[in-house]
């Protein structure tokens, strides 16, 4: 597969699961609202960073 399409794809993946995060999270977390917030973004983070890793391991 085209490595430009591959890294889209991660990316766009991980943008949906950011929005399912930062949509679902707090509303399971009622009482620790922030917190919430902080690991939808961390979450986010780190799966971006896990598909990057894996994407430049494919390559290499």
């Amino acid at each position: 597969m085209n490595l430009r399409v591959l890294e889209v794809l991660a990316a766009f993946g991980c943008l949906a699961l950011f929005v399912v995060l930062l949509v679902t999270l707090p509303d399971l977390m009622v009482e620790m609202k922030g917190f919430a917030y902080v690991a939808a973004l961390v979450a986010f983070i780190a799966a971006l960073s896990i598909a990057g890793y894996l994407i430049d391991k494919k390559v290499a």
